[in-house]
């Protein structure tokens, strides 16, 4: 099993409630690779970290001023006017697009070559940007919780990054 498989499943494992237990192949390959048991031991450490912070309930005052504000509060388009322009909108633009239809000059269809060029190319820019993605979510394991959110949990400084281009 791959490190990446371990550590997508430990993410999972953790994100269950309550957390799930790891299935004993990924538990083998945490014993033997020092990268991934610290990674675990660093997510139990911050999770029983957050669990243990005290909780402070919001005054009722600040609550009910949250709930006047945003459930009770009047819509926007609960009023007259609102709605007048809303159906106004609605049907400017039902008319529009009819006239749009009505009068647009008809347009050749693609050949089978343009769409299967079409296609290609939209293979190939969802494929760049699955990588890109996928480039992505590794340097923010790295960075972020390699380098800040690991060290942090065990009461380490984390390292200071320069954003400075050499």
């Amino acid at each position: 099993m791959s490190c990446e498989n371990v550590r997508e499943l430990i993410h999972e494992a953790f994100d269950a409630d309550p957390p799930a237990r790891l299935p004993d192949e990924a538990r083998a390959h945490i014993d033997g690779c020092a990268a991934c048991r610290d990674r675990f031991d660093d997510l139990g450490r911050l999770r029983d970290g957050l669990r243990a912070l005290r909780r402070t309930p919001l005054p009722p005052a600040t609550l009910d001023a949250i709930w006047r504000s945003t459930v009770r509060a009047r819509p926007w388009y609960g009023t007259r006017l609102a709605r007048a322009a809303a159906a106004a909108v609605a049907v400017t633009i039902l008319g529009a697009g009819t006239l749009f239809f009505v009068t647009a000059p008809d347009r050749p269809q693609p050949s089978a070559a343009e769409v299967a060029r079409a296609e290609a190319q939209a293979e190939l820019v969802l494929g760049y940007t699955a990588r890109a993605l996928a480039a992505t979510r590794d340097a923010t394991a790295r960075h972020v919780i390699e380098g800040k959110v690991s060290p942090a949990v065990r009461g380490e400084a984390a390292p200071r990054i320069s954003r400075r281009s050499s």
